[in-house]
């Protein structure tokens, strides 16, 4: 039997074609959802071909199960990208949401330094860039001593990997450190919610009143970038 080189074993990716075999899904599927960022962007290889890492065949498993339970492609978004605790996927049924919850990559345990930046699409300079510019926060030691990061900090990274993959550079994603003072002030807004709420239950646990913080904050930016850049929403050609 002939045995696979080391150099195909060691390939740290599959092909849009082999993804969409494991996944039933069709390729221009999964390009869409790459586009609108459901998934991360793959890792190029060529100005023709890119890698996607395995782990993205669990990734597509779960939209199909999130969207079995019936939430919508921006809900599946913010799922998928952000903390596997997101108050959408609990506000999914009940007899639905055992399935939809099942871990899309691994657990929402540490992440070595190397599966982070397969997962987020990070170049290594950008990678250490934004450690030293304090927009990545540095890794801390897993349960093994290995420096390793969490699921917030890749969230994160990918919507950097996902603002440079638009052209933009570094030096203007540097001046989000400028910002520093508006996210604390935000950040202690946010607290005043949190310690004013006075109604205990399912729906008002702090992770729910700070999505609902952050939704308030979103719509608010929205309509000043609506007088700021009026054709934010045009999709470009």
């Amino acid at each position: 039997m002939t045995r696979p080189s080391a150099q195909h074993r060691a390939e740290p990716g599959i092909s849009v074609g082999e993804l969409s075999r494991r996944t039933g899904i069709t390729t221009a599927t999964i390009n869409y959802y790459v586009r609108i960022g459901v998934l991360p962007p793959p890792r190029k290889t060529s100005r023709t071909r890119a890698l996607y890492p395995a782990h993205f065949e669990n990734l597509i498993s779960r939209i199909k199960q999130l969207q079995a339970a019936g939430l919508n492609l921006t809900g599946i978004k913010q799922v998928v990208n952000g903390d596997p605790g997101s108050p959408l996927a609990a506000a999914m049924p009940s007899d639905q949401t055992a399935a939809a919850s099942q871990p899309a990559q691994p657990g929402p345990g540490p992440i070595s330094v190397a599966d982070f930046l397969e997962q987020s699409g990070l170049d290594k300079d950008l990678y250490d860039n934004l450690i030293v510019a304090g927009l990545i926060r540095r890794p801390r030691a897993g349960p093994d001593g290995a420096p390793a990061h969490d699921r917030r900090d890749l969230s994160a990274a990918r919507a950097y990997a996902r603002l440079t993959s638009a052209g933009i550079g570094y030096p203007l994603l540097e001046r989000h450190a400028e910002y520093e003072q508006l996210s604390k002030a935000e950040a202690l807004f946010l607290a005043e919610h949190l310690s004013s709420a006075s109604r205990q239950s399912p729906a008002t646990q702090p992770v729910n009143l700070v999505a609902a913080f952050d939704a308030i904050r979103r719509y608010l930016r929205s309509m000043q970038l609506d007088e700021a850049y009026p054709d934010w929403r045009t999709p470009k050609s």
